[in-house]
């Protein structure tokens, strides 16, 4: 580390205090720690080795001498210990470089892209950087083998105030420069009747002081706004702990900000700018909320009482605590994790499968990073939701291409692009990017990140995971999931540039997965010699929905996609019910509705207008919850091309974990499956209303049978169709290929 602060600290040191931490930490956990510190300094436990002298910030004199000191140490010893973490400048580590002995190289501040490229230049081994949140790693381009490790606290060390008083006041804790946003807190305060406690240093910069002495001592009175100065670690502990919400209203992307978790160690919310580390750090509504204006913060203060503050400080402490960090940086040196990268042409919320995968990957330990690209707005808005509330993290799922709010000049370059690469379909070099408009930019960022396994999801993604896999002699899954030469083509030869590409490299993967035993058979006639395996759409089991009777006597069918248009089986839907004069008959239809004409086409339809209704899309894992309140469930797949015959629809999957009765058109895939689990629903002929409003009317009429089938869908999900035991026959695949071991289908 840098020389100049010494341990235990005198004063304020954000990252030697993280140091003098770790280092307790690691000798608590049984490891022999050495540190080389300050001359002079002590901590328990632990074997001190002198480095340079107290005075902060060195001067250059003490700099360039404490160098060489580091350099000679760390050669001297070089054999000495199995790992070196370094929290201090990169150039400490120049004398190992090349040595075996593992190197983490943790940054908590501003990442320089030069020093990085030149470490990696000159043939680093085993050594891994992390940065202390996504945000921050995310302003550089630094490759190499980088992790997200968060900052953490002592737990232990802070008390939870559970009850504050009714007239707690608000908190800003920091150092008092503008950055820092203390300005807004005071207003804020103000605003809402608040008391506020202003507790931190003065910069000592003059332009700060004059901030000070204008912006924030004029507003000091003693009653509603007080300045309790720089406080210690008992102060801060009390001071957090009275508050009923600590106030960060930062204006900058401040990489992490340590007030924030320990303010959540006493139980007390935070109401944050949505900068910088903001957005990883405070979970929506239960440690705090994220607002994007002074409004917003106001409208904050007054919800802050709905939230918790023993689950504050409980779901902080599981993520932030010492000991949870520590073990997660002794892990990414101790276990050298297999590299995952999957690659998909859709975003997130629009691809359940692809997010499936990630996440069993993740709790299985690999290392994962997942490539999207923005194709709808719906699943856009769902996914900057969940990435708000922390529940998605930037740091592993990487968007490429850009997007019409953020990156509008990269996205509507690549739309550029991608017409041109369809134009110039005709040649070979040009087929494998006119796909999608995200293969070019998936191709691009994939090259940068080394991988023992990519998994490409959709053809367009495909080209990109075989050029990466090329390069660092890795393999390649291909999840068709559909039968993509059996698609709707939606240009000019675009089933003939499939099979091209389908062709050349499909012999090459080392595997193909489909949704499927249709798609699988198909897909054999023409690879018979590659492994094919079927993975279902299934989910997990944790949607499994109670147990729900009809109690109104009526009947509601559902139907879901991510998009209300043509040949999904609508028009067979309403003119069904045109054959079901029973009142107590509703349709439900959600979906993203492109068009109101279509809408209007549908309604036109129907005789019974009143009973149709209309939702708006919603987040994946909000189906399960939706679908249930329906009791019967419509898969109206439509024979408009061969995949569509072929395939199961999630959906399916999906009134199964409802416990819907399900209602399937006699598509060769779903009939298959409605016939190897009898007892579930009824099929039905797709393109004959009449037939459909048969079997609405016997389940209307038996109700009996429909619980049956109710119960019968929910047992299905339970015991076999769902992603804990589908996600095994996946894991052994996976397993199997990064062991270089058979594959067998």
């Amino acid at each position: 580390m840098d020389p100049g602060i010494m341990i235990p600290l005198k004063g304020y040191g954000g990252h030697e205090r993280l140091v003098e931490m770790f280092a307790k930490e690691y000798q608590r956990m049984g490891h022999e720690v050495h540190l080389l510190v300050t001359s002079g300094s002590r901590v328990e436990g632990c074997v001190v080795h002198d480095f340079g002298k107290e005075g902060f910030p060195p001067n250059k004199w003490d700099g360039r001498i404490a160098m060489p000191v580091a350099w000679k140490f760390l050669w001297r010893h070089r054999n000495d210990f199995d790992l070196v973490h370094n929290f201090g400048r990169l150039a400490y580590l120049l004398p190992i470089l090349q040595h075996p002995i593992k190197k983490i190289m943790t940054y908590g501040r501003e990442i320089t892209s030069f020093n990085i490229r030149t470490i990696n230049g000159m043939g680093a081994a085993n050594m891994f950087f992390t940065a202390c949140s996504g945000n921050l790693l995310s302003r550089v381009r630094a490759a190499g083998d980088w992790e997200v490790v968060y900052n953490a606290i002592e737990f232990a060390r802070y008390k939870l105030q559970e009850k504050p008083d009714n007239d707690a006041p608000l908190i800003f804790l920091g150092r008092i420069e503008k950055i820092k946003g203390c300005h807004t807190a005071i207003r804020v305060a103000k605003a809402t009747g608040s008391k506020l406690i202003i507790a931190g240093n003065v910069s000592p910069l003059p332009e700060e002081k004059v901030y000070f002495d204008t912006a924030i001592a004029p507003h000091v009175d003693g009653i509603q706004i007080q300045y309790v100065g720089a406080v210690n670690d008992a102060q801060k502990n009390e001071w957090l702990g009275k508050a009923k919400a600590l106030l960060f209203p930062i204006e900058w992307n401040e990489p992490f900000g340590i007030v924030m978790i320990e303010a959540m160690a006493c139980g007390t919310p935070v109401i944050a700018f949505n900068r910088g580390s903001v957005k990883e750090v405070v979970e929506e509504g239960i440690t705090g909320f994220k607002v994007n204006t002074e409004p917003d913060m106001i409208a904050a203060v007054n919800a802050v009482s709905n939230i918790s503050r023993a689950d504050c400080r409980h779901r902080a402490k599981e993520r932030f605590d010492v000991q949870v960090i520590a073990r997660q940086y002794l892990e990414l040196a101790v276990t050298k994790r297999k590299r995952i990268v999957i690659l998909t042409t859709h975003q997130p919320a629009a691809n359940p499968r692809a997010m499936k995968e990630y996440e069993t990957l993740k709790e299985m330990g690999y290392w994962v990073r997942l490539l999207y690209a923005y194709n709808a707005e719906w699943s856009h808005r769902i996914d900057e939701d969940k990435f708000t509330k922390g529940l998605l993290h930037r740091q592993n799922l990487l968007e490429v291409g850009g997007n019409p709010h953020d990156n509008p000049v990269r996205y509507f370059i690549s739309r550029v692009m991608h017409r041109i690469f369809r134009a110039l379909a005709v040649f070979t070099p040009f087929k494998d990017l006119s796909f999608a408009r995200s293969a070019f930019p998936l191709m691009i960022k994939v090259r940068q990140l080394r991988a023992d396994l990519y998994i490409a999801h959709y053809l367009g993604a495909l080209p990109a995971a075989a050029i990466a896999a090329k390069k660092y002699n890795a393999t390649v899954i291909f999840d068709a999931e559909d039968f993509h030469r059996g698609e709707k083509s939606y240009y000019d030869k675009q089933v003939q540039n499939v099979i091209a590409v389908e062709d050349r490299l499909l012999p090459t993967v080392t595997a193909i997965t489909t949704a499927s035993a249709l798609i699988t058979a198909e897909y054999k006639k023409y690879y018979p010699q590659q492994n094919i395996l079927t993975i279902n759409n299934v989910f997990s089991k944790t949607y499994l929905q109670p147990a729900k009777a009809n109690t109104t006597g009526g009947l509601k069918l559902f139907w879901f996609s991510q998009h209300i248009g043509v040949f999904r089986g609508l028009e067979v839907f309403i003119e069904a019910l045109n054959y079901c004069p029973e009142a107590g008959v509703s349709l439900s239809i959600m979906g993203n509705l492109r068009s109101e004409a279509y809408r209007e086409q549908l309604l036109a339809l129907s005789h019974y207008p009143e009973r149709i209704v209309f939702m708006d899309t919603a987040p994946p894992e909000e189906l399960f919850s939706i679908a249930a309140k329906f009791d019967v469930g419509l898969a109206g797949e439509m024979p408009n091309f061969l995949n569509k015959e072929l395939c199961l629809s999630n959906k399916i999957f999906t009134y199964l974990l409802a416990g819907n009765c399900i209602l399937a058109s006699d598509m060769q895939g779903q009939s298959a499956f409605m016939k190897q689990n009898p007892g579930i629903g009824f099929t039905y002929i797709h393109d004959d209303a009449k037939d459909l409003a048969s079997k609405i009317k016997w389940l209307y009429e038996n109700r009996p049978i429909l619980e049956a089938c109710k119960q019968e869908s929910r047992k299905l999900a339970a015991m076999e169709l769902n992603w804990e035991t589908e996600s095994q026959h996946w894991l052994q695949l996976v397993k199997e290929i990064l062991t270089r071991k058979k594959v067998h289908t």
